[in-house]
């Protein structure tokens, strides 16, 4: 267990009493409040790449729930970059058929995901600014491809660094927002820019839950270098009682399941 020095005390999340876990018990598993997921019918998600557990679990939450998807990572293309990769390696003995045939089963299974009919997919890179044809911003998403006065959205950001780069547009629409959930990269590199962004942040919701990355280590500090946090709408009021210690038990579970999780404390050691 790590104890945080007090310069991080800022993030020590907000207990609620309704914390559930959507998607695997490892990488692609978020936490959020059960009480305002059951209030919201709409998802945002930034980042799936093939793991989208987490989407699939908000729409069977409710048959009205609809889902958007921005990650210019994975795509119909992708797929079949690796299927006739898989092929041609399979030729010089490089590859089983076994990984042909899981590698159809990927995307087989992502075709029947993104053609649900509460689903809507887009392969584009979010951005700040939208300069390039892959690229789309946050104004756009919320002005012409999310609903038109949507309200009670859950937010899902996992988009490999650049999550620093739209905070201060994430938050002009903070009224729409009820919930979301960040991973924020390298704050050993970025610790000035995590506290920055997340302050921003705070302006608007309260956090209410942190857990450690486990595929990166702690920073210089004992702070985890990659970190999930969750935030409420502080309109929706979360308790002002405290949670310090991280991870907990039976909510949260490692990212790599292979080795531990990462442990620290917002308490201060007398």
């Amino acid at each position: 267990m790590k104890n945080l020095p007090s310069d991080y005390d800022f993030l020590t999340p907000n207990k609620t009493p309704n914390l559930c876990r959507l998607g695997v018990e490892k990488d692609g598993g978020y936490i959020l409040d059960q009480l305002f997921l059951n209030k919201s019918n709409f998802l945002i998600s930034f980042g799936m790449a093939e793991e989208y557990s987490f989407e699939i679990d908000f729409l069977n939450l409710n048959s009205q729930n609809k889902l958007i998807i921005f990650d210019f990572s994975i795509s119909h293309i992708h797929y079949l970059k690796e299927i006739f990769k898989n092929l041609r390696r399979i030729l010089k003995f490089k590859r089983t058929p076994g990984d042909l045939f899981q590698c159809l089963k990927y995307y087989l299974k992502f075709i029947n995901f993104v053609n649900k009919k509460n689903v809507k997919f887009y392969s584009k890179k979010v951005n700040s600014v939208n300069n390039e044809d892959d690229n789309i911003t946050i104004k756009k998403i919320f002005e012409n491809i999310a609903e038109h006065d949507k309200k009670n959205i859950t937010f899902k950001i996992d988009i490999e660094g650049s999550e620093y780069e739209i905070i201060d547009k994430i938050v002009s629409y903070e009224k729409n927002i009820d919930q979301l959930v960040i991973e924020f990269h390298d704050t050993h590199k970025k610790k000035f820019e995590f506290f920055t962004n997340i302050k921003k942040l705070q302006k608007y919701f309260d956090i209410t839950h942190i857990h450690a990355n486990n595929y990166r280590e702690y920073n210089q500090d004992g702070f985890p270098i990659n970190v999930e946090v969750s935030f409420l709408n502080k309109s929706l009021k979360a308790m002002t009682v405290k949670n310090f210690d991280f991870p907990i038990k039976n909510l949260d579970f490692p990212n790599n399941p292979d080795t531990q999780d990462l442990k620290f404390s917002f308490r201060k050691i007398k």
